[in-house]
């Protein structure tokens, strides 16, 4: 799978929209996969606009660049959320500037250099959440969660979890059949890998060609393995325990999980029905980790690992969702300890807090969706009595 969907308590009407917007675009085709080379230099182009742009408004050109390439399923109030809204000025910006740079939003399949394809649509839009501070939820974590959803009820355990999801986690896939195929997993690892190194001054495109230059899949995993859970013995069966712990812990997975109905806000938890098919997934990550690095013990060089925004920034966006009472359950949970969120001083996790505390409004979001899906549900039953009409006269 190639996106995070996210499930908010939306009116009915708002979920009408997506079975009406359906039938209009059922048909749409895949983005057909682009050539590694071009997509880089359209990337350093857009970064150059960016640049340009933010010198003028006082902005970030990483956010800006990464930003302007999320549409579609990147782009939900999950992500505009976490990740932050997009700018229109940009987007109108770029257009007049460089309208080929458009080819960079809904993107699909990307060959690297060493032959493998990776879905680089989601590798960009988890580099901006690993940017903003969110090393898991666009990443990794989402596509577990997802893997989670998609397996929930055909096994008792863990263990059995494991087994069912063993025929679809990382096979050769473009999102089509899996729901965490080969190209999800190297977005996954590799966002949190390239993402986890940029600053305000990093060149996007040439990051990306540095890492991708010579890359093995032991490396790829190492790093990974280092920045995500430090200093860690992955032949150790606590290995699983770190990941699946690592990831109940993350705030930015706790709010992923709150509006997917798969946490409990009163105990400030995963669902209990949800939990044997949460660790079946992240079992079958720390298995695939394992056997990529040789069961190796990784050492982190700084045993400094990536950690998510605090708790008082996740209470900010259930605050922001209209939830008061999940947001004092979420702040009561980290300041008790019995939430192992962890904040930090680093600028891209002060982002996210930003981000998270800035003004995006939920209730004009679904107001804005509610107008669309009226607008559709119009133009549906015209074109049903067009349809009817022409019928009767003929």
């Amino acid at each position: 799978m190639t996106t995070h969907s996210d499930t908010i308590r939306l009116p009915r009407q708002i979920l009408l929209l997506g079975l009406v917007l359906a039938l209009f675009f059922w048909v749409a085709p895949r983005a057909a996969a682009e050539d590694y080379d071009t997509t880089l230099d359209r990337l350093g182009r857009l970064q150059d606009l960016a640049t340009e742009y933010a010198a003028d408004h006082d902005g970030d050109p990483i956010l800006l660049t990464l930003s302007y390439t999320r549409t579609g399923d990147y782009n939900t109030s999950m992500w505009q959320l976490t990740a932050g809204a997009r700018d229109t000025e940009f987007d109108n910006y770029v257009a007049q500037n460089d309208a080929d740079l458009a080819g960079l939003q809904g993107m699909n399949s990307v060959t690297l250099p060493n032959g493998e394809a990776i879905d680089f649509g989601h590798l960009l839009a988890s580099m901006n959440l690993v940017y903003n501070g969110l090393p898991i939820t666009g990443s990794w974590g989402g596509d577990c969660m997802q893997l989670a959803q998609a397996y929930y009820g055909q096994a008792s355990d863990a263990a059995g979890y494991a087994d069912v999801m063993r025929s679809t986690f990382n096979i050769n896939d473009d999102g089509s059949v899996s729901k965490f195929g080969d190209q999800d997993l190297r977005a996954d690892l590799d966002s949190v890998v390239v993402g986890s190194q940029l600053t305000k001054d990093t060149d996007i495109a040439d990051a990306l060609r540095d890492y991708y230059a010579n890359l093995t899949e032991y490396d790829r995993c190492y790093q990974f393995i280092s920045l995500s859970f430090g200093t860690a013995d992955t032949s150790a069966a606590s290995f699983g325990d770190t990941v699946y712990n690592s990831l109940l812990a993350d705030s930015g997975m706790q709010l992923l999980f709150y509006m997917n109905d798969m946490w409990t806000a009163s105990s400030w938890s995963l669902e209990e029905s949800y939990a044997p098919a949460v660790r079946g997934a992240t079992d079958l990550l720390a298995e695939y980790l394992s056997g990529a690095v040789n069961g190796e013990k990784v050492k982190s060089e700084t045993n400094n690992r990536l950690v998510a925004m605090g708790g008082q920034a996740l209470a900010d966006a259930l605050t922001a969702l209209g939830d008061s009472d999940a947001a004092s359950a979420a702040l009561n949970a980290a300041e008790s300890g019995t939430s192992s969120t962890v904040s930090s001083t680093s600028a891209a996790i002060e982002g996210a807090t930003q981000t998270l505390q800035s003004s995006f409004n939920v209730k004009i979001f679904e107001l804005f969706l509610l107008i669309i899906a009226a607008v559709a549900v119009f133009f549906l039953i015209m074109s049903c009595a067009l349809f009817v009409s022409h019928r009767r006269r003929r």
